[in-house]
């Protein structure tokens, strides 16, 4: 069996560091304290944006149209796909953003602040009881190398995963979630061999589960941990809510591969 990990609202809580940092970063760009916190993070996950420096250039840009959210939401979607279709949202609206550099630059600052908040989704004794079940254990996250690697060294997860793809990876706006391009890649390392399943929170997660499977001709289960974040509705996924509800089910796949 081939296990692969989301990182954020799966094996780590974001809710004290990352979604802080989009926050604080939509503020500090257009000067406005009276933002919602919720609201950007329904843009986040509504539209299945899954890079937060680009959920913070949406965040910028909804915060300057002065539009109702749900409105922003109809009009904003078919340009939330990448950075360079919501640069270009902004100016046909002749809406001013910062430079994507600059942007990232504070963001980080802030997430750097703030990352000893972070603590594990799925306790790390689940994790030790998937790898005894799993052949390979993977993770692709739209986190940086540097960012992840923090965290990764803090709970001391390294020797639990085989592989791991980070938004290092796939340096290009369609190389990432929901694109199909980070498995992909992640296949080019190790044969795909089924069961494969991947955990992820988002709709981002989800869709770039099934453009792989629609283009590859595949069949990688996708598993949806349900957090307090979730957006999936009318779902016929499987999920689960807990690392243990996670640990039966992958068990489960397996016994039925045997079977």
């Amino acid at each position: 069996m081939i296990t692969i990990f989301d990182v954020d609202g799966v094996l780590f809580d974001a809710s004290k560091s990352y979604h802080i940092a989009i926050w604080e970063t939509v503020k500090h760009f257009t000067g406005k304290n009276d933002i919602e916190k919720k609201d950007l993070l329904d843009i986040k996950f509504k539209l299945g944006i899954n890079n937060d420096w680009d959920v913070s250039i949406a965040g910028i840009i909804f915060v300057k149209t002065d539009l109702p959210l749900d409105k922003f939401i109809q009009i904003f979607k078919d340009f939330s796909k990448t950075k360079e279709l919501m640069y270009q949202f902004a100016k046909n609206r002749n809406i001013t953003l910062p430079r994507y550099e600059d942007l990232i630059k504070f963001f980080d600052d802030v997430y750097i602040l703030l990352r000893e908040n972070e603590e594990m989704i799925i306790p790390k004794s689940i994790l030790e009881e998937i790898r005894k079940i799993t052949d390979v254990m993977g993770v692709i996250t739209g986190r940086p190398f540097e960012l992840l690697d923090f965290s990764f060294k803090k709970f001391n997860l390294y020797h639990l995963f085989d592989h791991i793809i980070t938004d290092d990876d796939t340096p290009l706006s369609n190389q990432k979630k929901p694109s199909s391009y980070p498995l992909k890649l992640f296949f080019k390392n190790f044969e795909y061999r089924e069961p494969v399943v991947y955990i992820g929170d988002t709709l981002a997660d989800k869709n770039m589960v099934y453009n792989f499977n629609r283009e590859e001709n595949k069949n990688v289960n996708f598993v949806l941990f349900d957090n307090s974040h979730s957006k999936i509705e009318n779902t016929s996924d499987m999920v689960v809510k807990t690392g243990v509800e996670l640990l039966d089910l992958l068990n489960s796949i397996k016994e039925k591969v045997k079977a």
